[in-house]
């Protein structure tokens, strides 16, 4: 349980700092254009990352071992292909978090619209 939580927390983050480093991009884009922020900025900023991490996760999966044995080496440590399929793991886990911020972003957007 203490791994899966573990593997949680640590997707979280991940998408967490890609949905801030999305909004201060927006609010970059919006002081220089002088144009009120907006939630939706964000929103459609983390589409393409949403596409890209799925892209990567599901690459970095493809790797997997499908037998079990084949997944650790004699000494017990993972192979290098079960350890990159461990990690594509957590880039799709990542993905839908940050599809969940993207979501977030864009009922935000509808809630508290761009005073004019």
């Amino acid at each position: 349980m203490a791994n899966l939580s573990k593997f949680l927390l640590e997707t979280w983050i991940i998408a967490t700092l890609l949905s801030l480093f999305n909004v201060i991009i927006a609010l970059v884009v919006h002081i220089e254009t002088g144009t009120p922020f907006d939630f939706f900025t964000a929103a459609n900023i983390s589409i393409p990352e949403f596409g890209l991490l799925l892209i990567f996760g599901a690459c970095l999966m493809s790797r997997q071992p499908l037998d079990d044995a084949a997944r650790y080496d004699t000494e017990g440590k993972p192979t290098k292909s079960w350890a990159r399929a461990q990690l594509g793991q957590r880039v799709l886990l990542s993905a839908i978090f940050l599809l969940a911020f993207a979501g977030l972003f864009y009922i935000l957007g509808i809630v508290f619209p761009p005073v004019t």
